[in-house]
């Protein structure tokens, strides 16, 4: 009986050791998860930094498109004022010469105002 009692104590002894070992093992895991939970937070963060920094890199180069094209634009149109404002007035011009040549046979030239504040 004093084997089995002493059996029994180690046993005991075996199993506390055990227990506490358990124990020890899952504190130090919940330590661990609660770093790579940081971690993980710490990583979220860059990522949504970065797809914001490349969001913003997509949208100023779209601007710069944008700007590219509408001064490209605005100096056609500038041409074609130009270019319209000297037909007018080699227009007006031939006909007034035209005009000149055959007095009474042909109308006045229409007149044309010119908008150049565009």
């Amino acid at each position: 009986m004093a084997q089995r009692a002493t059996q029994l104590q180690a046993h005991g002894a075996e199993l506390c050791r055990c227990l506490e070992d358990l124990r020890q093992r899952r504190s130090e895991l919940l330590i661990s998860a609660r770093e790579e939970e940081a971690e993980r937070a710490r990583l979220a963060q860059d990522l949504a930094v970065l797809q914001l920094e490349d969001s913003l890199t997509q949208k100023r180069d779209a601007k710069q498109a944008f700007d590219r094209v509408i001064t490209q634009t605005e100096a056609s149109l500038n041409k074609i004022v130009e270019s319209s404002t000297m037909l007018l007035t080699v227009a007006k011009r031939s006909a007034q010469e035209v005009a000149a040549l055959s007095p009474g046979k042909l109308p006045p030239p229409p007149r044309v105002v010119v908008d150049t504040a565009a």
